[in-house]
């Protein structure tokens, strides 16, 4: 449904989904549209209730829950395990937990309610993990901190082993021991609980939700700066978005996506020469080459085509100058030149209408004065004076 309305609209009518929806859904500087999954937005919503479950203790949604479920060992958190057959809300919530439990601290206060051995209050790891070895000849596995450490200093070191220890297991608690020795219990304050995604140690569903759709291996899509920043029209920028992907509809991915439908693959209405690729259409064309010349001699720059339109947008350009509004309406221009090639391609097919370069690059200038105008950085400045000098505007 989600995919159908971004490609859609509310009309009626399929459309071609132009790029994958894993694609879609990743954040802007990966190459996607920054809103994620909803399956994972979800997952982050009821990571919220476990938070709120050890913190609300005297709530009423609280005790009922304990009383269904019963506590999880952690003395935290409810029972995870949810053996009913039948759905209920719990039950979704605690599928959560896996997920949610990595990025929850415990903050060592009294001692009287963290686990020595299994929570993870010391370091990256609970230290049954790190000391599995002794862990396994303790008698007690689920004492507290406060149980083995004690609440005085010097600290007492009540691990209650088994039998004997090897002299092997003698350097590892004695590593134990050292890693320790600077823990100080605190009678007076209670144990706590904090969230390590968040600098205030309280939970957000943003927080979470950000480190579950965190890709691995990302890599950046290298134009998300130059589009997401440019201060142009969201229609102008999502082109720019699909161009920049390499799906946009031109000749030659119709042939490849419905050849039935692709008037000629190997023509270019704009030059009527051969070959419409993304590339040449938007950078390449002698229509299109003939627009962006205009724009860098406006700027008095030289200008070099460079190999594919992505490296157009990847390459800092100066531009209109290193000011704000320099670099507001040069973001503009250059977005608002790749609109009107694509609505000018458009109309000669659709509607057998053309009209000249010249006219085009008024076209140009106008919207992008427009739109430049309706911005912070040119707030004051008449639209009828940017339209005559962006140079000298951009320069004051």
């Amino acid at each position: 449904m989600q995919r159908d309305f971004l490609w859609s609209g509310a009309g009626e009518g399929k459309k071609d989904h132009l790029i994958r929806w894993d694609v879609v859904s990743r954040p802007k500087e990966l190459g996607g549209l920054g809103f994620g999954k909803t399956s994972m937005r979800n997952i982050a919503l009821l990571g919220k209730w476990l938070w709120r479950f050890p913190r609300e203790r005297n709530g009423l949604w609280h005790k009922v829950i304990a009383s269904i479920y019963g506590t999880h060992p952690n003395g935290w958190d409810a029972n995870m395990v949810v053996r009913w057959s039948h759905r209920c809300p719990w039950k979704a919530i605690a599928q959560v937990f896996q997920d949610f439990s990595p990025f929850v601290r415990l903050v060592v206060g009294n001692g009287e309610r963290i686990r020595f051995w299994e929570d993870l209050w010391r370091g990256n790891q609970t230290l049954c993990s790190q000391f599995a070895d002794l862990y396994r000849v303790t008698s007690v596995k689920n004492l507290s901190v406060s149980d083995v450490l004690g609440n005085s200093y010097p600290l007492s070191w009540n691990f209650n082993f088994r039998r004997n220890l090897t002299d092997s297991e003698i350097e590892l608690i004695q590593s134990l021991m050292l890693s320790l020795s600077s823990v100080r219990l605190s009678p007076s304050s209670a144990d706590s609980r904090v969230w390590s995604l968040s600098s205030s140690g309280l939970f957000s569903v943003r927080s979470f939700f950000l480190a579950l759709s965190k890709v691995s291996n990302p890599i950046l899509f290298l134009p998300a700066k130059f589009l997401w920043s440019s201060k142009a029209p969201s229609k102008v920028k999502a082109l720019a978005w699909v161009v920049a992907h390499g799906k946009v509809n031109t000749n030659d991915k119709l042939q490849l996506r419905r050849p039935y439908k692709s008037l000629c693959p190997q023509w270019c209405i704009l030059c009527k020469g051969n070959g419409e690729s993304i590339d040449h259409l938007f950078l390449h064309c002698p229509v299109t080459i003939g627009l962006w010349h205009k724009l860098f001699n406006l700027a008095g720059l030289a200008w070099v085509p460079p190999r594919s339109f992505v490296d157009m947008l990847v390459i800092a350009f100066k531009g209109l100058g290193n000011s704000l509004r320099g670099k507001t309406l040069w973001q503009i221009a250059c977005l608002t030149l790749v609109w009107m090639v694509w609505q000018e391609r458009n109309n000669r097919i659709f509607e057998e209408k053309g009209r000249t370069e010249e006219i085009l690059w008024d076209l140009i200038l106008f919207y992008s004065s427009l739109w430049a105008s309706c911005t912070k950085a040119f707030r004051g400045v008449p639209l009828s004076v940017l339209q005559l000098n962006w140079t000298a505007v951009c320069a004051s």
